[in-house]
């Protein structure tokens, strides 16, 4: 290390930590919000309808739930149980909650009493994993089931309920018996970052920047639905430039057929970076960015000018230039992203070329 030059970055931030080394040093309550926010991913490209946070006291084991569809517990459903401790998960550790699920889905406690009894799986996710026992007993749903049916009522039955009587007998035993336990699942804590690195919460928790943008979609040949409002206002500026109304662009000559043609461009760059902070940043962040350019042309387009072109160019030139470096997308964004902002602030009638009189 002493043969080696460091870094502008090293020098100001000092060496760059994994986010999987990083895992261990959350709070219990951090843990499971980093859990839910890998959960979003699952969420958002569609394996899960929507996903809940149930900790807390009397969450009979139940983290967070992931529901396949808008009927909750009447669809197939998903459970993650969180598990921040300083080690990897020993069989002790787990005794607890594979008994509250079985117990409680047993008495129909709710939610367990609803159309889908017992989840498809239930994930214990823990920083550290799990050790070589549980590993063990995981992938041996029949050994895992003969392991808790010894353990059950010195080192489960009391971690489901103070005071609780439940022998494994009767009606108790044959639920125990029928019940599924390939359920019970693990998920390694790379794999939790490599998923939770597709989400909008990866960069903000962990640094590192964003990944590269990529080139921006390029407009349609004919305008969409969409960019009706922002393109009436700029052949409203064209008109008040010219004197006379312009009603389509084809009426437009040559210089402002290109300066037509350039200000969609503009737009579908803008649009490019507002999917990009949809899928990459946490929700606001791109409606910060458009603040920013709108309060940094706001008073260029309230101030006179010859005519509504004169505005539109001038706020066009005025957002690229806005310093914007203190929102998380200013290193991803072109002068192009910034300045058709402007179209789409037009586009939400934030903003106006042509002063009505």
């Amino acid at each position: 290390m002493a043969n080696i030059v460091p870094t502008a970055a090293q020098m100001s931030h000092g060496l760059p930590i994994p986010p999987v080394s990083l895992l261990p040093v959350l709070s219990a309550d951090d843990w499971e919000q980093f859990t839910h926010e890998w959960l979003w991913f699952y969420k958002d490209d569609g394996t899960y309808h929507d996903a809940k946070k149930y900790s807390g006291s009397g969450d009979m084991g139940l983290d967070l739930v992931a529901f396949t569809s808008d009927k909750n517990f009447d669809d197939p459903w998903d459970s993650f149980q969180c598990k921040h401790y300083d080690h990897a998960l020993y069989p002790g550790d787990i005794y607890g909650e594979v008994a509250k699920l079985i117990y409680h889905s047993f008495k129909k406690t709710p939610p367990f009493n609803q159309k889908e009894r017992v989840p498809r799986k239930h994930v214990f996710v823990c920083p550290h994993g799990v050790g070589i026992s549980v590993g063990r007993l995981l992938k041996d749903p029949k050994r895992f089931k003969e392991e808790i049916r010894v353990h059950w009522d010195k080192d489960c039955v009391p971690k489901v309920e103070k005071g609780l009587v439940a022998p494994l007998a009767g009606d108790l035993l044959a639920y125990f018996n029928a019940f599924d336990f390939s359920i019970f699942e693990d998920i390694a804590a790379v794999d939790l970052i490599a998923t939770h690195s597709k989400t909008p919460f990866h960069a903000p928790r962990f640094g590192g920047g964003l990944p590269p943008k990529g080139p921006a979609d390029l407009p349609p040949s004919k305008p969409a639905e969409q960019e009706s409002n922002y393109l009436r206002k700029l052949l409203d500026a064209y008109g008040d430039h010219l004197g006379s109304e312009v009603a389509a662009p084809d009426a437009l000559d040559e210089t402002l057929g290109r300066h037509y043609d350039r200000q969609r461009v503009l737009f579908y760059s803008a649009e490019s970076l507002r999917n990009f902070a949809r899928d990459r940043t946490p929700p606001e962040t791109f409606a910060s960015l458009q603040d920013d350019i709108f309060h940094g042309v706001i008073d260029i387009c309230d101030d006179d000018h010859p005519n509504g072109l004169a505005r539109l160019r001038a706020a066009v030139i005025a957002a690229g230039q806005v310093s914007v470096g203190g929102n998380a997308l200013f290193a991803v964004s072109a002068v192009a992203d910034r300045q058709g902002i402007c179209h789409q602030l037009a586009n939400e009638d934030r903003l106006t070329w042509v002063k009505k009189s």
